[in-house]
């Protein structure tokens, strides 16, 4: 955080100095009133209205020794400082209809209220109306505010003026509750999240970069408070180009700004098959990849998996794992998918497949706005999946695969023990490994299966024979846990899911 306060001082500094407590201050000026002695008799007005552009003729207003007008106080807290501070609350409260009049009293607080409400960013009443008023004008109905701005602020006690508001904020007040949809205690826990915008406070352009970076797959859009002549202000005219748009909400002292940044929309789920997917036509943004192309005499679809960095070769044992890979490590689209050439996903009732009726760009943009993940209909089986679903009925070679994953998990990823051991004995597991996410979590899935899966792979090869079995239900094994693998991971991440039906295509 950047934020020093710029204040003229009602008051003695010494006093106010020691009230600080080493909190960060700029005193820009000492400033004085006087006149106006009788508070309130002074206020008879025609018409009560009046009160706002009625200012009292004995009133004077000293700066730095030397008398000033209102206009010229007006434009000194319109910039050059935030606010004027009284080191006494009685000065602060007997000034009340003074400061009423002269049209400042949104920037004149007592010393309490600086070192409670402003000590983190320029606080301002009025400027969270004018937040709320941007919020609901944009139809954003879900924000995060990474600083705990409202925490700072009285505004948390009226979450009715807001849409949707997560924060992420250590140790929070219970009361925090009431406000705030959702609490997180630090910014890794939100890092499968989207949100349609982010509230920062202000920040050096420095730190204000290093954060946009940090919190970049997290939403499109930023909004932020800077005062004017601040140095986040001038940082941002002169780098309007780094954005797609800015757009100015004037406030008191500054400006919320909302910065939408210059992101590609793109999009693609990838049609893994290793044979002739016998497909005339597919939805925009579906791409056919012929998994295991190394080994293949003849080329299916117009991407391969034995390009770049890739496992092209294992396809035989891990079957759409080597196209998985190939789109971790060889693409960059914002949503990514996987889609078997027999399997697709639909939000139609009736599961006969039907090219027109697959799971458009449009449709999984739109869900993915709400859910982070979108995965098969899972359904309940008559015996645990075992992680494998016993296909080889009393097969040693089942059990002994079983083992070495898990030995692999134990010493990789040990966390996602109890999550595995829950799989294995779950009557329900997500499929096929077909998904569609943000290009974020799919490489977090990717990063966590592949820290130990060619690991179990060369183990399975030196210690079986499984690359001289002629049966593909035995030496698929691999391929068969790694499937149910996917179901570890969503049982130990905190990500909102979206199951859709599957259409399968038969006799391909």
């Amino acid at each position: 955080m950047s934020y020093v306060p710029r204040i003229l001082l009602c008051g003695e500094e010494s006093s106010f100095r020691e009230a600080a407590a080493g909190m960060a201050v700029e005193v820009v000026g000492k400033i004085s009133f006087t006149g106006s002695p009788e508070r309130g008799e002074n206020f008879l007005f025609p018409n009560p209205k009046d009160v706002l552009a009625f200012v009292p003729k004995d009133l004077k207003i000293f700066l730095d020794g030397a008398e000033i007008s209102a206009d010229a106080l007006k434009k000194i807290l319109d910039g050059a400082a935030d606010y004027v501070v009284f080191d006494s609350r009685g000065e602060f409260v007997g000034r009340h209809n003074d400061l009423c009049a002269l049209k400042i009293f949104e920037q004149c607080i007592p010393r309490e209220t600086l070192f409670r409400q402003a000590r983190r960013n320029f606080y301002s009443a009025q400027n969270f109306v004018i937040l709320s008023k941007v919020l609901r004008e944009k139809n954003f109905s879900r924000v995060l505010d990474l600083d705990g701005n409202f925490f700072d602020t009285d505004f948390f006690m009226f979450a009715e003026m807001f849409p949707r508001v997560e924060v992420v904020i250590k140790n929070p007040a219970p009361i925090l509750e009431n406000f705030y949809a959702k609490i997180y205690g630090s910014l890794d826990e939100c890092r499968f999240k989207i949100f349609d915008a982010i509230i920062l406070v202000e920040r050096t352009p420095e730190n204000f970069i290093d954060t946009l970076i940090e919190t970049d797959s997290l939403s499109e859009k930023i909004l932020t408070f800077a005062r004017k002549n601040s140095a986040l202000e001038k940082f941002l005219s002169a780098n309007e180009n780094i954005f797609e748009k800015i757009s100015a909400f004037p406030a008191v002292n500054g400006n919320w700004f909302l910065l939408e940044k210059r992101a590609e929309k793109n999009f693609c789920v990838y049609v893994v098959t290793h044979k002739d997917p016998k497909l005339s036509a597919l939805p925009e943004g579906y791409k056919i990849i012929h998994a295991g192309h190394v080994l293949a005499k003849e080329n299916f679809g117009s991407l391969r998996d034995d390009t770049g960095e890739n496992i092209s070769a294992l396809n035989l044992y891990l079957n759409e794992v080597t196209a998985l890979y190939w789109i971790w490590k060889n693409t960059s689209q914002a949503i990514v998918g996987l889609n078997h050439y027999r399997r697709f996903f639909t939000e139609a009732n009736d599961k006969t497949f039907a090219a027109e009726k697959i799971l458009s760009r449009e449709a999984a943009e739109k869900i993915l706005r709400d859910f982070d993940i979108i995965v098969a209909e899972n359904n309940l089986s008559r015996v645990p999946s075992s992680c494998l679903q016993k296909i080889l009925s009393g097969d040693d070679l089942e059990t002994f695969v079983v083992k070495i994953f898990e030995k692999h998990i134990a010493r990789k990823q040990p966390d996602y023990l109890d999550a595995f051991d829950i799989a294995a004995n779950s009557y329900t597991s997500f499929q096929y490994e077909i998904f569609i996410t943000r290009k974020k979590i799919f490489d977090a899935y990717c990063e966590w299966l592949f820290s130990f899966l060619l690991d179990v792979t060369a183990e399975v090869f030196a210690r079986t024979n499984i690359r001289e079995i002629d049966n593909p239900r035995k030496y698929r094994i691999i391929s068969f846990v790694t499937e149910r693998l996917l179901t570890v991971w969503l049982w130990k991440n905190n990500l909102k899911i979206k199951k859709l039906p599957v259409m399968f295509r038969a006799g391909v």
